[in-house]
């Protein structure tokens, strides 16, 4: 066994039984080598699951979810086998990513909520505000102790249980993701042009992209954009209390300072662009699959995505993805916390139908069910060519991560790796590819996980003050001396200084 497999093994129990600054035990929650079992030649085809004890009578489900991308197509053959599988006739809202959040805190505060949405983050005053209102069902009182669910009780370990209750209930389904996820995509072809090695530290990452954008004033590339995971590279990983005890947040830590600076250091090369504090996510995104950016943070498998995007432009386009990056007190890996948000329920569905809900969900946790959602149907979607699974056509033109947006999955190491549209060669150079984050230092930034209600109340009303006043210190507009007076002066507000004692109790009782 290699280094890297034997980490990912370790890692693999880690990461959901201790979220810490560092590595502080390991308790074994899941094991990736169980892919084994339920890979492509183990994979049951329709029949064998309709042959199971499944329910058999249709129901029907309005749901709320993001996707990524456009809204899929409900009546192509994957998503029609879908709704056939979970005998479900799905009304389903697709909304897209970047303006999700904002479309679900209208939606609760309206009052009119669907049977079942998708919750992308735990901490958002609006809607620990609607859980507290009884909007949604608690789980214990649908499911018990999930005896009857197995797939839920199997698939989602208590640490993740644990992460998402909310004052000590659990009204969260959690979508389970692997530790394996984004990454930095990059052009090593542009790189390569100039005789650049792949960097492996921030400086000659920086450096690199700074030689690439002099060499092309034509392009008028951006080098990079302002990404939060970078700060890991600064400290993000590290506790930092105030002499009260109180846990202090990130965003006015010292070691935030210093990634403000570097960052104000970067914006001065002439690296970023202008509106860097206004891009969204597929602002970035489209950027750098027309070729007017050199980076961007997603999930690898897109790479193979981009690729094809960038080749209709030129055939020689080429995109790579960098797992870490070192730093000055870290790296850049993100790995992640064996969940990303979940599922809720409405308390206006009647417990029947709320309990028929749960069990589609639990069936979309069988690890079976959740080959089928990720990789499509046999001779439809993929053939199998001497025991490798091979995409057809109609794979790239149905098969899309929205079906994972709405329903959850199984563990699967390399799902946010392999691309079900590429060839395996490609998906299996990007396995080993992805597979060397595992050589980063495992630790990831507690406030993922961790929660204040006085944050969340409080920190709303500063949040865009404070934002404006970054992007000013980042821009120059304003000195660090003025940035660092300002965050001081939030730091020693009393009403923060409650929040800092409420993130240090949250950190103690969750690990």
């Amino acid at each position: 066994m290699n280094l890297a497999s034997s980490k990912r093994r370790l890692l693999s129990g880690l990461v959901v039984a201790v979220v810490h600054f560092g590595i502080s035990g390991c308790s074994e929650i899941w094991n990736p080598a169980m892919q084994e079992t339920v890979g492509i030649k183990n994979m049951p085809n329709s029949d064998q699951l309709e042959n199971e004890e499944l329910p058999s009578e249709f129901f029907t489900l309005h749901a709320l979810s993001n996707t990524p991308r456009e809204a899929p197509d409900l009546n192509n053959h994957f998503w029609t086998k879908i709704k056939d599988l979970f005998k479900v006739q799905l009304n389903a809202e697709f909304v897209p990513l970047d303006g999700y959040d904002t479309k679900v805190r209208l939606v609760l505060a309206s009052g009119d909520l669907p049977e079942a949405m998708v919750i992308n983050t735990l901490d958002d005053s609006v809607f620990n505000k609607a859980v507290k209102q009884g909007l949604f069902w608690d789980l214990e009182e649908l499911a018990g102790d999930f005896t009857d669910f197995p797939n839920l009780q199997r698939s989602i370990p208590d640490a993740v249980w644990k992460y998402t209750r909310i004052e000590g209930k659990s009204y969260i389904i959690p979508r389970i993701r692997p530790i394996l996820d984004a990454g930095i995509h990059w052009r090593p072809d542009i790189f390569g042009k100039l005789e650049l090695p792949q960097p492996k530290t921030l400086d000659a990452y920086i450096s690199g992209l700074k030689q690439v954008v002099d060499a092309n004033p034509l392009k008028g590339y951006i080098g990079l954009h302002f990404e939060e995971s970078f700060f890991n590279a600064f400290g993000g990983f590290e506790a930092s209390y105030n002499n009260e005890g109180g846990l202090v947040h990130k965003y006015l830590t010292d070691n935030y300072t210093e990634f403000i600076r570097w960052y104000r250091h970067v914006y001065s090369l002439g690296l970023m662009s202008k509106e860097f504090a206004v891009l969204k996510g597929s602002d970035k995104e489209n950027m750098f699959r027309s070729d007017k950016s050199l980076t961007y943070i997603r999930n690898m498998y897109h790479s193979y995505t981009y690729e094809q995007d960038l080749k209709r432009v030129d055939t020689s386009y080429k995109t790579g993805v960098i797992t870490y990056l070192n730093g000055p007190l870290g790296h850049t890996g993100e790995y992640g916390t064996g969940f990303t948000g979940g599922f809720v329920i409405s308390k206006k569905v009647p417990k029947e139908k709320a309990t028929r809900i749960l069990q589609m969900y639990d069936q979309a946790m069988a690890p079976e069910v959740t080959q089928l959602l990720l990789r499509g149907f046999e001779g439809l979607h993929y053939q199998i060519v001497n025991g490798e699974r091979i995409p057809l056509e109609l794979a790239k033109k149905e098969m899309s991560n929205a079906v994972m947006q709405i329903f959850p999955n199984s563990e699967d190491e390399w799902q946010k790796v392999i691309n079900n549209a590429a060839p395996q060669e490609w998906n299996e150079q990007m396995k080993k590819n992805a597979e060397t984050l595992y050589d980063a230092h495992y630790a990831i930034d507690p406030f993922r996980v961790i929660r204040s209600e006085t944050w969340l109340r409080e920190w709303p009303k500063a949040q865009d003050d404070y934002i404006s006043i970054r992007t000013q210190a980042i821009m120059g507009i304003i000195s660090m001396n003025d940035y660092e007076s300002y965050v001081q002066r939030l730091r020693e507000q009393p009403v923060y200084k409650q929040a800092f004692q409420e993130f240090a109790e949250s950190y103690r009782l969750m690990f």
